[in-house]
């Protein structure tokens, strides 16, 4: 709620207090990853996470949270690819672990199975409901620009900043393919 209503200190300082009084709580940790995280705040991200792993090793939300943030800051891919696909086995209807899984494969320079993971999250978002994600337009949009598929690659950056005119990367990217 604290959170929701703009004071992420607050919420983490109830999320520490809460780590303490049930450190094999997991959820708190998470919780507590995902509120650094929204500050970039990547290194206490990644400590919160690895903490619910060393709880709970195949936990797929916690799995697929530090794989995301260590692929965004030039962590180890193959290790992030091998949780980012524990996430995506534990959670098969998350458009969220297959961005993440999709990412990792972007990384590792494997673009047809990054095409096919991000499709597949759009493919889940929009099952659900779900408001359109910026984020898998853009990475849809890298993967295509990197299999040579400029057309393609133009429509998801273009699709992205549609969504997010603030998004400087797509803004970048697409820039880079006009020019």
């Amino acid at each position: 709620m604290q959170a929701a209503q703009g004071s992420v200190s607050k919420a983490l300082a109830l999320y520490q207090q809460s780590i303490k009084d049930h450190p094999r709580e997991i959820a708190f940790y998470i919780l507590a990853g995902e509120m650094y995280e929204s500050q970039s705040e990547w290194n206490n991200a990644k400590a919160m996470y690895q903490k619910a792993l060393e709880i709970e090793p195949e936990n797929p939300l916690a799995s697929n949270n530090l794989a995301y943030v260590m692929l965004q800051q030039g962590g180890n891919v193959d290790v992030a690819l091998a949780m980012a696909q524990t996430a995506r086995r534990g959670m098969p209807d998350s458009s969220n672990a297959a961005d993440t899984l999709g990412w990792a494969y972007f990384q590792k320079g494997v673009y047809q199975s990054a095409i096919d993971m991000f499709q597949e999250s759009l493919r889940l978002n929009e099952k659900r409901g779900a408001a359109d994600d910026p984020t898998v337009h853009y990475h849809l949009g890298l993967a295509y620009q990197k299999v040579n598929q400029p057309a393609q690659a133009r429509q998801q950056l273009e699709r992205a900043l549609k969504i997010n005119p603030n998004n400087s990367e797509a803004r970048k990217a697409l820039s880079e393919l006009r020019g």
